[in-house]
């Protein structure tokens, strides 16, 4: 016994993740080609083709969220009764739709069709995200589950990549050499319609859902599987049972003020973002589209190539500092945002943003994950439908104060909500510790 603990200890990384996690998480690649375009396009196209206001910008992002309101609790539930593999193949099919969607609208310069494309986006990520998230739990061990989550954001990372270059070569060649051939311009969504539907194919054929991290470990080594597979490990409603109403009670009230930081982090996430691109156009004076391109593409790149790296930090760190240092430097960048005058510098500044927020996601999605072994699918989509109320609520507050307050409105409240949430993740992270289904000692 003690040879094989020291067998896979001095091996810990590749004995914390099943061997089909890393084909599983290549996979996204396909799925992740379109993320840049899909962000450009909505405030670009909405504000600048079509000549929308603020607030019907605002509300053009609220029609995505709608969707995903309505499919969150179902897909919660179906993630833990159903296929997974099935569920991805079905939200990337719809992932599909949605960018051709997108396309038409743009082809029959419709608002409400690219709206509806938007609508099919929201409904259509649940049915990916929940169960992958789900897969990607069960595939990793409990102390190593930022880092999996890291690698999905680095493969996401890849794929936007590979696809941001794609795309800008298209739109930058068409745009100079026939800007008004929409059908030129805007042909990258053809492209990511196809990805998309070759990724949910490739993802059902390949991937073994029957494979969790515990039945490869106790399959593997026996006689260790307690070195990984801690035995007083226990799930919420076991936990309910032996000790009574107190822990039922405690977990509740921890829970409550999870699913409301989550819905207060998701306002602030959707205030200020819908608007960074019209902010860049009309207040620093960035008119030329190529230009708005590749100052806004770092910010969504670089955090995503980090994202392993910054889920190996999270691993380590306690998630109340880790909440903290997010959030406090969030607001910080926030600011400078707006007090920025040059446009190289606010897309410096924005990959900053976008590097703490997403170190703050990886250390709360590593602790979701925790809360429930046979729940894992209702937790992740009842949470992901709480913060969706907080996405909703962002970009028609932001619409509305931008257009009645000014443009700085946004960007000012944003720092104050990214602060409020502090003190309700430690609230939420304090009552739940005690009752987690994985619980990690801290030396």
């Amino acid at each position: 016994m003690n040879l094989s603990k020291k067998k896979l200890a001095s091996n810990s990384t590749s004995y914390k993740i099943t061997p089909d996690f890393v084909p599983m998480i290549r996979i996204i690649f396909w799925n992740s080609m379109g993320f840049f375009f899909f962000s450009f396009l909505i405030p670009y196209v909405t504000a600048q083709l079509l000549g929308a206001s603020g607030t019907q910008l605002g509300f053009m992002y609220a029609s995505q969220i709608f969707g995903a309101l309505i499919s969150a609790p179902i897909v919660g539930y179906l993630t833990d009764r159903f296929s997974k593999k099935l569920l991805v193949l079905i939200g990337s099919f719809g992932r599909g739709t949605c960018y051709l969607l997108m396309y038409l609208g743009i082809m029959f310069s419709s608002l409400m069709i690219f709206a509806i494309g938007l609508f099919v986006q929201g409904f259509f990520v649940g049915f990916f995200w929940t169960p992958l998230d789900a897969l990607i739990s069960e595939k990793s061990h409990k102390t190593n589950r930022s880092y999996a989550f890291g690698k999905r954001g680095g493969m996401m990372g890849w794929g936007n990549f590979f696809g941001s270059i794609l795309s800008f070569i298209i739109f930058s060649i068409a745009n100079f050499f026939v800007p008004n051939n929409r059908f030129l311009v805007y042909s990258p969504l053809i492209l990511f319609t196809i990805s998309n539907v070759y990724a949910g194919i490739i993802f059902n054929r390949h991937v073994n859902e029957e494979l969790t991290y515990d039945h490869y470990i106790t399959n593997i080594y026996p006689p260790s599987a307690e070195f990984f597979i801690e035995s007083q490990t226990i799930d919420v409603s076991s936990s309910n049972s032996q000790t009574g109403n107190n822990i039922a009670f405690g977990f509740l009230i921890g829970f409550i003020f999870l699913t409301i930081a989550f819905m207060t982090s998701n306002v602030n996430q959707s205030l200020a973002p819908p608007f960074f691109q019209v902010y860049l156009i009309d207040e620093i004076g960035v008119n030329n589209a190529t230009m708005v391109m590749l100052i806004y593409f770092p910010s969504q790149i670089i955090a995503m190539l980090l994202a392993p790296k910054l889920g190996k930090i999270s691993d380590k760190i306690n998630p109340m500092l880790g909440i903290a240092i997010a959030s406090s430097f969030g607001s910080l960048v926030t600011w400078l945002i707006v007090n920025t005058t040059s446009g190289w510098e606010f897309g410096v500044i924005l990959t900053f943003d976008a590097t703490f927020a997403w170190a703050g996601m990886l250390i709360l999605q590593n602790f979701v994950s925790r809360v429930s072994k046979s729940h894992r699918g209702k937790i992740f989509g009842l949470t992901q439908w709480m913060s969706l109320f907080g996405a909703l609520i962002g970009p028609i507050l932001g619409g509305l104060v931008w257009d009645h307050i000014g443009p700085r409105a946004p960007f000012i409240i944003s720092i104050f909500v990214e602060l409020s949430v502090i003190p309700l993740y430690f609230i939420a992270i304090r009552f739940l510790t005690p009752h987690m289904a994985e619980k990690i000692e801290e030396n």
